[in-house]
């Protein structure tokens, strides 16, 4: 039997070196005034008459990131990596790619790289890594030496963040004159008022820390708002989609009505079983700092699952497909067809040790209804918390991106309050069908309710390796890095008793999500 031969690409003819010259030109006028389309073309036109032109791929790749597809550039820029092993801004930007992606174990070795080509490198950016693999004495080690360099500042608040009790007196006084200086830099200076708030805590004075973390909200939500002049993104990082929190909050208000007004019984009866019926997902979903790192930590250290962070392949794969096709005739494989495009990014991402994985992408808590029609076995856990300790948890942690109602108590509170209407709607459309997690009952009896969670909750066998969570060795990238490193323990339980008095604000949004005995004193 005679095989086929693969058609070979055309050989085009290179374009003269003035044209080459003008077309690059021409890209980045089109790459900077965000005309992405336009300079694609071009770009993928110079590429194709002239490979050794290694701007043209290393662009696309900027653009890949700009427009959220990190895995496409990760390809173009991995295959740079072997053309250019000695180019500086190609292994800068396989770091952050590499960094995106959750690629952990890829990321130190990228680091080294750049050291290797340029020894000025900052070892400062090593420590996250560090911390994200587990080696946290080594991540506070590097923090520590980088406090002798001219990036001290910035290191003390990396090591304030892992380890509080390590900043000294006289560094807790540095910090808090560079917070008031208006010559500290406004995005460091943001950091070291939050780097205070966990210091002046962990020391006991919680009015102290709470005026710290004010400090580092007010001046975060006035950069959200327009009201201060915000830091200039750097040039390889995506153009990350950042809101005022008002449209933040108005977003989700009409996203969450949206979605209770087309997920009705009727309508997820009528297109109930049409997905696809692998049980591999084990979604968690809810609150950022409600516990949810624990929970998948802990599903992690089972042999049969493989712990995947907080994800975007949800989005990806039902965008373009949802919601418009909802209101048009579906083919009868629509929700199996978008459960098989998630599947492929979820092995994109990563998935491919174990039979079964966990998403950790909280806010697909709007998206239930979607996911039970696209997959019925999936397992989805909603992790829940103290209203209060949850809020105030929120606002007091400087996230990298998105959260932007975090940033204020009323705001927060009010953002709790829609998204419990929203998991109120599923629980009233799909009954039965969310398995909630309470934080404080997983740390009053660990054992038991791991026990339960892992054989009840997610029908896994039972592995003690789950009780030993701890000890698992894999890629931990949320605010509880250092936490669920470490036995469970019950320290942040009504955490915001110590800051009670300055909560009326928080109090007064959650409303009937507020402590009991302040609405029993406010109907008095």
């Amino acid at each position: 039997m005679r095989s086929r031969s693969r058609k070979s690409r055309p050989v085009l003819p290179p374009l003269p070196p003035e044209q080459l010259a003008a077309a690059l030109r021409e890209a980045a006028e089109h790459r900077v005034a965000r005309r992405d389309d336009e300079a694609i073309a071009l770009y993928s036109h110079i590429e194709r008459h002239n490979p050794d032109a290694h701007d043209a791929p290393y662009f696309l790749a900027l653009i890949d990131l700009a427009r959220g597809r990190p895995v496409e550039a990760l390809q173009r820029l991995q295959t740079l990596s072997q053309r250019l092993p000695d180019e500086v801004k190609v292994w800068t930007a396989l770091v952050y790619v590499r960094t995106e992606l959750g690629l952990w174990s890829d990321v130190l070795p990228a680091l080294d790289e750049l050291e290797r080509l340029d020894p000025n490198q900052s070892e400062l950016q090593r420590a996250p890594a560090l911390e994200v693999l587990g080696r946290i004495d080594e991540a506070a080690a590097v923090y520590r030496r980088c406090a002798a360099t001219p990036e001290r500042l910035a290191a003390l608040v990396g090591l304030a963040d892992l380890r509080p009790s390590d900043v000294t007196v006289d560094e807790k006084r540095e910090l808090a004159a560079a917070a008031r200086s208006p010559d500290t830099d406004i995005e460091l200076r943001i950091r070291v008022h939050f780097a205070l708030g966990e210091i002046e805590e962990r020391a006991g004075d919680a009015d102290a820390a709470f005026a710290e973390f004010a400090a580092g909200n007010r001046l975060k939500r006035e950069i959200l708002t327009g009201e201060r002049p915000g830091p200039a993104p750097k040039a390889i990082e995506p153009s990350r989609r950042t809101l005022d929190p008002r449209r933040a909050a108005e977003e989700q208000r009409a996203a969450i009505a949206f979605r209770e007004a087309v997920f009705t019984a009727d309508f997820m009866a009528a297109q109930s079983g049409r997905g696809h019926h692998i049980a591999a997902p084990i979604f968690i979903v809810g609150m950022p700092r409600s516990g949810s790192t624990l929970l998948e930590q802990i599903l992690s250290s089972h042999r049969r699952v493989q712990g995947l962070g907080e994800t975007l392949c949800l989005h990806e794969a039902v965008q373009g497909r949802f919601p418009l096709n909802l209101f048009a005739p579906n083919p009868p494989d629509h929700f199996r067809a978008m459960a098989e495009a998630y599947f492929r990014a979820m092995h994109s991402h990563g998935w491919g040790s174990a039979p079964r994985f966990v998403d950790k992408a909280l806010n697909n808590y709007i998206d239930v209804g979607l996911i039970h029609l696209m997959m019925p076995k999936a397992v989805i856990l909603h992790s829940v918390r103290d209203p209060v300790d949850t809020c105030l948890a929120c606002w007091r942690k400087l996230f990298v991106s998105g959260n932007e109602t975090s940033y204020d108590l009323t705001d927060i509170g009010e953002e709790y309050v829609r998204y419990r209407e929203m998991m109120n709607h599923w629980e009233a459309v799909l009954p039965g069908r969310i398995v909630s997690v309470e934080h404080e009952a997983l740390v009053a009896d660990p054992e038991r309710q791991i026990r339960w969670l892992v054989t009840e909750a997610c029908g896994l066998a039972w592995d003690p390796a789950c009780l030993r969570f701890y000890e698992t060795k894999r890629p931990v990238r949320t605010a509880s890095v250092a936490q669920v490193r470490q036995p469970i323990f019950t320290t942040s339980i009504e955490r915001w008793r110590r800051y009670r008095e300055h909560l009326g604000p928080l109090f007064e949004a959650l409303g009937p999500y507020a402590p009991a005995d302040w609405r029993g004193a406010r109907a008095g």
